[in-house]
């Protein structure tokens, strides 16, 4: 049997290496037995337009993981160039991250927090394994935008677009 193909791969180089892919930074946060629960995500993408799903991916053993397999609802708080402080806050190991933050309840009894660029509430379509995470798709039902530059995160660090926010 052969060894896996990542056998000789140094986990803190895989690390490096996929910190070179520049992506946004949301906050992925559901409400399950009267509890908020929220995680900073940089693993989300677009699946499908038809129907219109989209994919995060989830720490094993977070709270956070655990609420949204639970109630099979979220949302994706895509975040916008001054809200680094927030995905700080919900990067850090399970606290209280909701204390002073100001949110409010969806009609879905969903979190979905203030000044982002965009929010989509989804229904959980389907759950796969993914290592050390899970792969979750969202059927997207609900979207909210607004015009503002989105906040980026390269090589471990936060960056914006500025004003080339309108793509030019």
């Amino acid at each position: 049997m052969n060894p896996p193909a990542t056998a000789g791969i140094d986990p803190k180089l895989f690390r490096k290496t996929m910190g070179c892919f520049a992506t946004g930074v949301t906050i992925v946060t559901t409400k399950s037995d009267g509890e908020l629960h929220g995680m900073t995500v940089n693993s989300f993408t677009s699946v499908s337009m038809q129907p219109m799903l989209v994919l995060i991916c989830l720490a094993n053993g977070s709270q956070t993981t655990a609420a949204v397999q639970a109630k099979g609802w979220f949302v994706v708080n895509i975040l916008e160039e001054k809200q680094a402080g927030l995905s700080k806050r919900f990067a850090q190991p399970d606290e209280d991250r909701y204390a002073g933050v100001n949110f409010t309840l969806n009609e879905y009894n969903l979190p979905v927090l203030p000044d982002c660029v965009a929010h989509l509430v989804c229904r959980v379509h389907r759950i796969d394994p993914g290592g050390d995470h899970i792969i979750v798709i969202g059927e997207v039902v609900k979207v909210g935008l607004r015009e503002a530059a989105p906040l980026l995160f390269f090589r471990g660090a936060y960056f914006s677009l500025g004003d080339n926010a309108d793509g030019t």
